[in-house]
């Protein structure tokens, strides 16, 4: 029988729309009978009282869940008010003891970090130091925090999971071809730049495309953006959507796109591959150890809506092309399934409960 852990998880609530909630939910729902997590929200959308309450509540519960001496905790953090929170915490997690697993998240660390007090940064990397096990998304994170000072052997490389849907609907050539995006609505993640590139699209190329853009944030200024372009009869701007409609949007439709300036490994994008969907992505975070230019998707610069546009026209005319890419795209993420993710962090938190996380990084 497996060694049994009990897992204390700290991270936005799992109702809060983003990425990381997604990566909390999976990997709660994944995890095997033995190994008991308790989740405890540090954040939830709403005004400022509301998440100083909810970070309030966070302190008091994770004291709690101290006395009862678990075997890990699993601390989600990014930049911001994030890193503030979440430093806190792992300050008091270490204090009473406890095995602290730090896991970052979110494109903006590494510029974050530039703009830091050098107390604020002392105070971080000396938590960082002293924690178990940092988890960062890719290769290009680990080398950013092995040169601030994060020991090689304390860092464990574990990209985003991410569901394999158990078939992928063919897509016949011809016709329409159907863009989506999913996410943050903002000019960090590109959605601006793609309204620009729209515009730049070809007669031809203008009267086969479609695109639906959902999620949360500067929507009503999106949408006014549009009108102003003249391209509000090719896109369509939605609010945020829950799993079932994005998974049906994902089946129907023919590419991915996300121009972001900033990322970290984006699970939107790993969903779209997931569906056999080619991205038109930047080669930003750790997007370029999964996108490879011109064989599993498209890669343009960030802020480029002249490149965007040419990458779409792209896209639209070699169609076999295009559905060559999505093929390979669904093969780069396979690896990335969920029970592999969960089996690997499984691992990890055995590994501290037993002791041996002290000594040895996982491998």
């Amino acid at each position: 029988m497996r060694e049994a852990a009990n897992v204390v998880m700290l991270g936005p609530g799992l109702n809060v729309r983003g990425g990381v909630s997604g990566v909390e939910r999976l990997l709660l729902n994944a995890l095997p009978k033995e190994v008991r997590a308790t989740h405890i929200a540090t954040m939830v959308e709403g005004g400022k009282w509301t998440k100083a309450m909810t970070f309030a509540q966070s302190l008091a519960k994770l004291t709690l869940e101290l006395n009862q001496h678990p075997d890990v905790v699993h601390i989600h953090f990014a930049s911001g008010a994030s890193n503030i929170r979440k430093i806190i915490l792992a300050r008091m997690a270490l204090a009473r003891g406890a095995s602290v697993i730090m896991h970052a998240h979110g494109g903006n660390y590494q510029k974050h970090w530039a703009t830091m007090s050098p107390t604020a940064r002392s105070i971080t990397l000396s938590t960082l130091l002293r924690v178990q096990r940092l988890v960062v998304l890719g290769e290009g994170w680990k080398a950013f925090f092995e040169s601030i000072g994060v020991p090689s052997h304390r860092i464990v490389v574990l990209p985003n999971p991410v569901v394999l849907p158990e078939a992928v609907p063919e897509r016949p050539l011809g016709g329409k071809v159907r863009f989506v995006y999913f996410g943050l609505i903002s000019r960090r993640k590109g959605v601006f730049d793609l309204l620009e590139a729209v515009a730049k699209l070809s007669p031809e190329s203008r009267a086969r495309v479609e695109f639906v853009l959902a999620g949360n944030g500067e929507v009503a200024e999106l949408r006014e953006h549009a009108n102003k372009l003249g391209v509000q009869d090719v896109v369509e701007i939605r609010e945020w959507v829950d799993p079932a409609e994005r998974d049906r949007l994902l089946a129907g439709a023919h590419a991915f796109v996300l121009p972001s300036h900033t990322e970290g490994l984006p699970m939107s994008l790993l969903e779209a591959m997931a569906w056999g969907l080619p991205p038109i992505c930047t080669p930003v975070g750790s997007i370029p150890e999964y996108v490879v230019d011109g064989a599993n998707g498209v890669l343009v610069a960030p802020g480029n809506p002249s490149q965007l546009a040419q990458a779409i026209e792209k896209l639209v005319t070699q169609e076999a092309e295009r559905v060559h890419m999505g093929r390979l795209a669904r093969a780069t993420v396979e690896p990335l399934c969920v029970k592999q993710y969960s089996n690997r962090m499984c691992a990890m938190y055995r590994s501290l409960a037993n002791g041996k996380g002290r000594r040895a990084a996982v491998r």
